[in-house]
């Protein structure tokens, strides 16, 4: 049996120096030294230096780091040569700049949006004098030494873009000394550039040192001529220090992108009547014979429409029965569904392995071409543990007999845990522990979140019991953990539990260590996030922006993944409360307001049918079935290739529970697409109380409260600061008789108050 560690690279950090380089890198140092008509830039900073010139081809920012290297930004480029450039104007904050290039004219907008950030931003511009098509344009930031030279220099790529996440890139210069850099490309404010040349950001902004940064995906499509087009909106964030450790690089990272999050361009967001979808989608989950099938009078639900040629799946089953057990108690009500599925649980347990199964025992595949996780005897090592962490929910709230599958089933776990010595493979066998697949590519480690995943479950079973060993393993587990830097996410929900876990094994212990790997497993997960808005091709007529997906590979968001991240992220805010840095409170608000906003987008019913994928990979695709898709990639490929995906129907009262405040006895309900991470309540009579909340999010940014009523009609309603005593009602920004809505500032305490009459 395979024994030693495969998971166990350290990422955390080597350095990067110039090996292979692209065309652009040899010779440039000696362009920069004899390039022209060099002028500072009358932008303050509080070190170093901005200044700009002009090569054969190209308009360059340098930008100086204090006694040490340079960054080469190369802010616009014209393969047959640029004549002239011009500044035409100049703010306290922003310098423009008209380029005359053979290609066009451009326009280069550099900008220090506030001074006392170390942020730059330059956005460039092209009108075309004719139509031509885009080949292989060179990237735009290079790293250079105190003498132009790129190829003395070294440093450390923490990350970078993959597939269609944000276009980032976050690195240090080392050699020389120099300090850190965020790079950001706002993919949004290059819309027109994708639909107009049918292309797509994915994979364009990379590190190959000493070059850096994004480069305009080719097409075959042209550029038309007189229309002017953006081709590069970046932010920079520079930081004089190089982090020393990668705990310290997580928190520069979070806090930069906080930063020029605050800058970027965003969507407006819509409500949606996420209680309605809810209802409905329950219904459909206990009555569709497209979504569930019974077996020897046990009812299962499938994990896609329709898809009954596997077995049913127990993960399946708890993905959509634990959410549901909240929801019920939100609700206030038991709904029948969730003991349907609470009995159907304790079939999935093999007394011979003794250990709960994925599939269901004695059933069999009906398909002669499996993948490779179709096969009873396989392990897929996050599966049993999300199995078992749902499991310890609903012990948790008292279901005697998801206690009792828990504990027996945990000496498999642990027993596991060891032969891998917390170092979990993609796939393992039952019956002999033997690793059928140990990584997710050669040299990368198998799934190294999931040691995270497995504290988690330790935890469950601590605080169940009490027994110290549990705890112990809880330690041994979460210790693995460390130095995999920004490598640590395998699946962006278990990373993202990840975080919650060690966060309470931090209060537990007052070992910061375990605060510390919190705040590095968040970091991975925003650093995956799509920080961008398609406007292209299907992209039109639904929303990314702030999306996450399933896997760090993964070329698509998914529905239950995402409503499983938004209620840890909660439930995070709740745990670690005023510890909770300002970067992660925003970040995470905001990602909560926007998954309210486009979760709708899964739903099939929401999009028009040629943006639906007819053949899916699982099953089949029901329009009108409420059941979300599994998938929405970028603007060019159809929603739903995988499937309809019955257990992410969870979505829907995930964030009913989550983002809808209920009061026994109180008739207003108030939904906030920030998260209440505080509340109460007072009945001051029998038609008269009030009810205090505190948001989530920072000041920086707004978030929607609609007041709605619980019944049919809306009582009399007002809303206030309640950190401004004396202060008359906010006002509306829309009222009618269902509903109030207001827009207020992130971090707010406010004050609903209700009484009989007239309406405010």
């Amino acid at each position: 049996m395979q024994t030693k560690s495969y998971n166990s690279p350290t990422y955390w950090q080597t350095l990067t120096k110039t090996e292979e380089t692209s065309q652009w890198v040899n010779g440039l140092g000696q362009q920069l030294k004899q390039a022209s008509r060099w002028a500072a830039v009358p932008l303050p900073f509080e070190s170093g230096t901005l200044k700009i010139g002009l090569t054969a081809n190209s308009l360059w920012l340098i930008r100086e780091w204090r006694n040490a290297g340079k960054l080469a930004i190369r802010t616009c480029f014209d393969p047959q040569g640029i004549q002239s450039y011009k500044q035409l104007r100049a703010t306290d904050t922003l310098v423009e700049y008209r380029v005359q290039g053979a290609i066009g004219i451009f326009r280069v907008v550099i900008e220090r949006p506030l001074p006392h950030e170390p942020l730059l931003r330059y956005t460039t511009s092209l009108k075309p004098k004719q139509p031509f098509t885009v080949q292989a344009f060179p990237r735009d930031l290079y790293l250079l030494d105190t003498d132009y030279d790129p190829l003395t220099t070294g440093g450390m790529v923490y990350v970078t873009q993959h597939g269609p996440t944000s276009g980032l890139t976050y690195l240090s210069t080392t050699q020389p000394a120099g300090g850190s850099l965020l790079y950001f490309q706002n993919f949004t404010a290059l819309n027109d550039y994708y639909q107009v040349t049918q292309t797509e950001p994915s994979n364009s902004v990379k590190v190959q040192w000493p070059e850096a940064g994004f480069a305009l995906p080719s097409s075959e499509k042209p550029l038309e001529a007189g229309k002017e087009i953006v081709l590069s909106d970046a932010f920079m964030y520079c930081s004089e220090s190089v982090p020393q450790s990668e705990f310290e690089a997580a928190d520069q990272f979070l806090m930069a992108m906080a930063c020029l999050y605050k800058h970027l361009p965003k969507p407006e967001t819509d409500y949606f009547d996420w209680p309605k979808i809810a209802e409905r989608t329950i219904q459909a989950l206990t009555k569709s014979p497209h979504c569930g099938r019974r077996i020897q009078k046990q009812y299962y639900l499938n994990a896609y429409v329709d898809a009954t040629r596997k077995p049913p799946e127990s993960m399946v089953q708890l993905a959509i029965l634990v959410p549901l057990w909240e929801y019920q108690e939100w609700l206030g009500k038991p709904i029948p569904l969730a003991g349907q599925l609470q009995k159907n649980l304790p079939s999935f347990y093999d007394d011979q392995h003794e250990v709960i199964m994925r599939w269901l025992p004695g059933e069999a595949f009906k398909d002669e071409n499996r993948n490779e996780e179709q096969d009873s005897n396989k392990i897929d090592s996050w599966y049993l543990l999300h199995t078992l962490m749902n499991l310890g929910r609903l012990a948790e709230k008292g279901d005697t007999e998801a206690k009792d599958l828990l504990f027996r089933s945990l000496e498999f776990a642990i027993k596991a845990a060891h032969a891998f010595k917390y170092d979990w493979p993609v796939f393992y066998d039952i019956r002999t522990l033997e690793i059928v697949k140990a990584e997710t590519n050669e040299g990368k480690g198998g799934e190294l979140d999931v040691a995270g995943l497995y504290t988690h479950v330790m935890l469950q079973a601590y605080e169940l019991t009490k027994d110290p060993r549990f705890l112990d393993e809880a330690i041994a587990s979460a210790d693995r953990l460390q130095g995999k830097g920004f490598e640590l996410l395998y699946q962006t929900n278990i990373t993202i539990m990840s975080s919650l876990t060690l966060a309470k094994l931090w209060k537990i212990t007052g070992n910061r260590l375990y605060f510390d790997l919190s705040r590095l497993s968040i970091a991975n997960v925003i650093a995956r996030m799509w920080i961008w808005e398609g406007n292209f091709g299907f992209g039109k007529t639904r929303s990314t922006f702030m999306g996450v997906a399933p896997l760090k590979d993964a070329p698509y968001l998914a529905a239950y993944e995402e409503a499983e991240i938004f209620a840890t992220m909660l439930n995070y805010l709740k745990e670690v409360g005023r510890d909770v840095p300002d970067s992660i409170r925003l970040l995470f608000s905001e990602y909560m307001k926007y998954l309210l906003h486009r979760g709708r987008y899964y739903y099939p019913s929401e999009l028009p049918a040629e943006m639906v994928c007819e053949q899916p990979r699982e099953g089949r695709i029901m329009r009108d079935l409420p059941m979300p898709l599994e998938d929405i990639s970028t603007g060019w490929t159809q929603a739903g290739e995988v499937g309809q995906e019955v257990y992410g129907g969870a979505m829907a009262y995930i964030l009913t529970t989550y983002a809808y405040k209920e009061f026994a006895g109180v008739p207003v309900v108030i939904f906030s697409d920030y998260p209440i991470y505080q509340a109460d309540y007072q009945l001051t009579d029998k038609n008269r109380g009030y009810v205090v909340v505190r948001l989530a999010g920072t000041p920086d940014c707004q978030c929607r409260v609609r007041l709605l009523p619980k019944n049919r009609k809306l009582p009399t309603v007002q809303l206030f600061d309640e950190d401004d005593p004396g202060g008359s009602a906010l006002k509306p920004v829309e009222k009618t008789a269902q509903y109030f809505d207001y827009l207020v500032q992130g971090n707010q305490r406010l004050r609903v108050e209700w009484s009989p009459g007239k309406k405010a």
